[in-house]
C-alpha cells in the first residue's frame, strides 16, 4: 500500500535536499531576528530623540534650537545616543560637546550656543559671566569657533577651542560671545594669551 522507499519533495540527493530544507529555516530566522533587532533600534532612536525634544522643550528652547539638538542627536553613534538621552546627558555635553561641533557651520553657533545654554542651565545662572563652567562663540580675527570655559574666572579665563590640529590666527584682540536670559547673546571684547594649540587664556578689557 504505502511505497517502501519515503517521496521527497526534492528530487535528487536527499541528503542534499535535508540541507536546502535546514539552510532556509536558518535564513527566516536570522531574517525575523535582525528584522527584530533593526526595529528595536529605531524605536529607541525614536524615543530618545522625544526625551531630548521634551527635556529641550522645559528649558525653555524654541523650534529653532530643538531642531538643532536633534540634527546633533543624529551624527552621534549609538552609544552617544543612548548616554545624551539618559540621566547623564547634560554631563555628558560639558565632556564631549566640542568634539562634535567642527562640522557645524559657523552661522549656526548663536543658535547652538542658545540651545546649549539653557539645557546646561546656564542661560539663567545669576553669577557673572564667566564665572561657570559654559560654552561660549570666540571670533579671533575673521575666523569664528566655539569654545568652552574651563577655568571660570571673573578676571582672566581659560577657553578651550573645539578643534582638531587645526593652525589658529594668533590674533590677540578676541570676541568672545555668551548667552544669559534674558538679554541673550552677549559679545565681550577682550585680549588673548595663548597656552596649547587649542586653548587661550582671555582677559576681558577695562
Amino acid at each position: 500500500m504505502f511505497p517502501e522507499k519515503p517521496v521527497w519533495i526534492w528530487k535528487g540527493d536527499p541528503q542534499f535536499a535535508l540541507l536546502q530544507l535546514v539552510l532556509l529555516v536558518l535564513f527566516f530566522y536570522l531574517s525575523f531576528r535582525m528584522s527584530a533587532y533593526l526595529t528595536h533600534r529605531i524605536e529607541l532612536i525614536r524615543m530618545h530623540s522625544k526625551r531630548l525634544d521634551r527635556l529641550a522643550f522645559r528649558a525653555g528652547c524654541n523650534r529653532e534650537e530643538r531642531n538643532l539638538l536633534q540634527s546633533f542627536y543624529t551624527q552621534l553613534d549609538r552609544r552617544h545616543r543612548v548616554l545624551l538621552a539618559h540621566n547623564h546627558a547634560k554631563e555628558y555635553l560639558r565632556q564631549h560637546l566640542l568634539s562634535y561641533t567642527s562640522s557645524l557651520d559657523a552661522k549656526d553657533f548663536p543658535a547652538f550656543l542658545s540651545l546649549v545654554s539653557k539645557f546646561l542651565g546656564t542661560a539663567n545662572d545669576p553669577r557673572p559671566l564667566f564665572s561657570l563652567r559654559e560654552f561660549a562663540i570666540v571670533q579671533l580675527g575673521t575666523k569664528t569657533y566655539f569654545a568652552q570655559v574651563v577655568d571660570p574666572s571673573l578676571g582672566e579665563v581659560r577657553l578651550k577651542l573645539g578643534l582638531h590640529g587645526a593652525a589658529l590666527p594668533r590674533a590677540t584682540n578676541v570676541q568672545v560671545t555668551v548667552f544669559r536670559n534674558p538679554k541673550g547673546l552677549q559679545t565681550i571684547r577682550g585680549e588673548a594669551r595663548w597656552e596649547i594649540p587649542t586653548s587661550l587664556y582671555f582677559h576681558r578689557n577695562p
